[in-house]
């Protein structure tokens, strides 16, 4: 917490600004990064600078422009805040309240091995999703076209185990583990239905391969996303996974 003691001034004007500033683009506004963008390991914060929510390029974002964005996913403005400033931990200069896309690739801070999506760093991983992984996160689906809870926390627990195999430097931490129930909590909370609490594999397709949300195929942000609605999301991945109950710690400020 030391090191953001400086950026206290920067975090309460990031606050006061996210109460007045809201994002006006639409989910219907997207074109893929092109070569002079940066890109992160988390498909949901590259979906949002595809589709303009971001800025396209993925370069000095703040706390506020994080905020605000992630409003239009319905995600609270405390979560919003927490989760922007661990996204301003990875900055090259957490100093100047500013951080690069491609900065979340530093390892076990948000990046994590085991990802659904993503190569292990070990393994010569840069952050870029990678069809094979994906591929094989998809398998645990067993061709479901539907999926909740079970098949989501089923497929999170495959990967881990393929990566603790095969990564000789694999990295299962408290904090790891955090990250690692956090990837599954986030897009399962983005993209569920609210009735059912499930999600169109379809849509999980599109937002990690295509990073994109897949709002001409109908989905639309229903599920107000805080603290105890998305921790209540991740203990129902847990309760479905048959690992011995250990510490989940999220990474330090």
């Amino acid at each position: 917490m030391k090191l953001l003691t400086p950026l206290v001034p920067i975090i309460l004007s990031a606050l006061i600004t996210a109460q007045h500033a809201r994002p006006v683009n639409d989910f219907d506004d997207w074109h893929p990064a092109v070569s002079t963008d940066l890109r992160s390991p988390c498909p949901g914060l590259n979906a949002l600078a595809n589709h303009g929510i971001l800025p396209r390029d993925g370069k000095n974002i703040t706390v506020p422009i994080l905020v605000n964005a992630l409003d239009k996913l319905k995600v609270s403005e405390e979560l919003a805040t927490l989760l922007s400033l661990v996204a301003l931990k990875t900055s090259n200069d957490p100093a100047s309240g500013t951080f690069d896309l491609d900065n979340l690739n530093k390892h076990n801070i948000i990046e994590h091995d085991g990802s659904l999506s993503r190569k292990d760093q070990a393994l010569g991983g840069d952050g870029k999703f990678d069809q094979e992984i994906f591929d094989e996160f998809l398998g645990y689906f067993n061709d479901s076209q539907i999926i909740g809870f079970k098949e989501a926390a089923m497929a999170r627990w495959g990967r881990i185990q393929t990566e603790r195999k095969r990564d000789p430097q694999f990295s299962y931490s408290p904090s790891a583990r955090f990250s690692s129930y956090s990837e599954s909590t986030i897009y399962f909370a983005a993209l569920q239905d609210p009735a059912t609490g499930t999600i169109p594999v379809d849509y999980i397709k599109i937002l990690f391969s295509q990073e994109r949300f897949p709002y001409q195929e109908g989905w639309r942000p229903a599920t107000p996303m805080n603290g105890l609605s998305t921790g209540s999301i991740l203990l129902n991945l847990a309760l479905n996974t048959p690992e011995s109950a250990g510490d989940i710690v999220m990474p330090k400020l």
